[in-house]
């Protein structure tokens, strides 16, 4: 593998009080990782290539801790939906009719979208490994994409037709996609000999809810036992208390725990996620589109010791990049806070977040969130070069002097110029290297015009009804 000498940028370093700097500075690659960062390096070695930064904002890559890559292909479909009604239209619906092919397609498309925008690292919630085609066209896109990847495959009840809707017999359905979660745990490497690393497993369970006790006590000690991260989504009001589930049964906690949303915790909530080093994902434009809650992101960012970051959720609802979801928690956060100087006729002297909180939770915070702050979300001697160079003469940045600022408040997808991932050039000039975008939107229009004549056939009204009562909500809509 080549190596880079990135010269002329201003870097965003951590300082330990999580403030940003920027200072002038050189970052030598070589291999998969950062071996020099230093002013003025000066290195003789043919083999590395200069890359000038000149004009440019050197970040780490962004870390998504929260994201279903494959709902990609779906974009719109339900941007209009109530948590529930996402479920009945995608999730336990338009997932009915797309095959292992349409998968390949959705996911490749999701990655491209997330590198594109400067991610370099997600935690990926699939709940589609529910056939061993589907699971190995995901991960085949994956490992093809060159992202950096905790794929988290997921047990799911995906129906089996629809009007009425018909759920598989979860009892023998949920052993069977347990035992193929188990047999990619055997692959060394997972998806084949063109994963370097970048690709590793992990486990979406949410299912623990719905399953015996013993057998999710069971799945929670093998995990444990196998070092393997765990997803979970933590949303009270719609039946998902996976905080509370895991804490009052007194469930075995694997080493790397990661919740999504935990909206509103109490003292008692984040005491526990403290205690047991659990990472929380916030999703502020999901959370706040679908009723989870109010999104409470800084309730963690302010109490030393939790691990708190950022993700996207679903691109079938949400924007694609992290630039947004920083926008959005950071001025959630401000309104919140602004609200109670006023119900006291007061008017704060100060704002009351700050743009490095939520570009600290993109970044090394979200590493930590997923627990993988060792290797990824900082620029540092010996961790794998994840480098993102942003443009500074963009019409959205130009003049811009507190970069930090910028990143937060000003920056798009748009200003990603350059992406790096394990040390490989995957975007350069705006230009995905990896991926053939204009290939690969051809297939994907040519795939969503036969999955809408699928689509047009559905009574989604009735399909919603029909998860209304299985979810035992009726008494609760209104």
């Amino acid at each position: 593998m080549p190596g880079y000498l990135i010269k002329n940028g201003r870097v965003l370093i951590w300082g330990k009080d999580r403030k940003s700097s920027f200072p002038q500075v050189d970052i030598l690659v070589e291999g998969q990782r950062i071996s020099q960062i230093g002013p003025n390096l000066d290195v003789q070695d043919p083999g590395i290539e200069i890359i000038d930064a000149t004009g440019y904002i050197v970040t780490p890559g962004f870390v998504d801790g929260h994201r279903h890559v494959f709902q990609s292909q779906l974009r719109s479909t339900v941007s209009n939906h109530t948590l529930l009604e996402y479920c009945a239209h995608l999730l336990q619906g338009r997932m009915v009719f797309l095959d292992a092919d349409d998968m390949y397609l959705s996911q490749l498309s999701g990655l491209a979208e997330a590198i594109s925008s400067g991610v370099t690292t997600v935690m990926d919630h699939s709940h589609v490994v529910t056939t061993p085609e589907r699971a190995e066209r995901c991960i085949q896109a994956t490992v093809e994409s060159g992202i950096r990847s905790v794929y988290c495959a997921s047990p799911f009840a995906i129906p089996t037709s629809l009007n009425p809707m018909k759920l598989p017999d979860m009892t023998i359905r949920h052993k069977e996609q347990m035992e193929l979660f188990k047999s990619l745990l055997k692959q060394q490497p997972l998806g084949g000999q063109a994963n370097d690393g970048r690709l590793t497993l992990g486990l979406g369970f949410d299912t623990m809810h719905w399953i015996p006790e013993d057998e999710a006590r069971e799945i929670l000690t093998f995990v444990k036992e196998n070092d393997v991260p765990v997803t979970m989504h933590d949303v009270p009001r719609y039946n998902l208390p996976s905080l509370a589930f895991l804490r009052d049964k007194s469930m075995p906690l694997p080493a790397q725990v990661t919740f999504s949303h935990t909206c509103e915790p109490t003292a008692e909530d984040i005491q526990f996620v403290k205690d047991n080093q659990i990472g929380v994902v916030a999703t502020p434009e999901s959370e706040m589109a679908m009723s989870h809650g109010i999104p409470s992101a800084f309730d963690f960012y302010r109490t030393p010791g939790c691990r708190i970051g950022l993700g996207i959720d679903s691109p079938a609802i949400s924007s694609g990049d992290l630039f947004f979801q920083m926008r959005l928690v950071l001025q959630q956060q401000r309104m919140r806070q602004n609200a109670t100087y006023h119900a006291r006729g007061k008017l704060p002297d100060l704002v009351p977040a700050w743009t490095d909180d939520v570009l600290y939770m993109a970044t090394l915070g979200g590493a930590a969130a997923i627990h993988l702050e060792d290797e990824v979300g900082s620029l540092e001697v010996g961790k794998f070069a994840d480098i993102v160079l942003i443009k500074r003469d963009s019409p959205s940045m130009v003049g811009a002097v507190d970069l930090g600022a910028a990143l937060v408040t000003h920056a798009a997808a748009s200003d990603v110029d350059t992406v790096l991932i394990n040390g490989e050039m995957v975007k350069r000039k705006g230009k995905l290297l990896r991926v053939d975008w204009d290939d690969l939107k051809g297939k994907l229009q040519n795939s969503r015009e036969v999955l809408e004549r699928r689509f047009e056939k559905v009574d989604w009204e009735w399909n919603k009804n029909d998860l209304k009562d299985l979810w035992h909500v009726r008494n609760v809509m209104e």
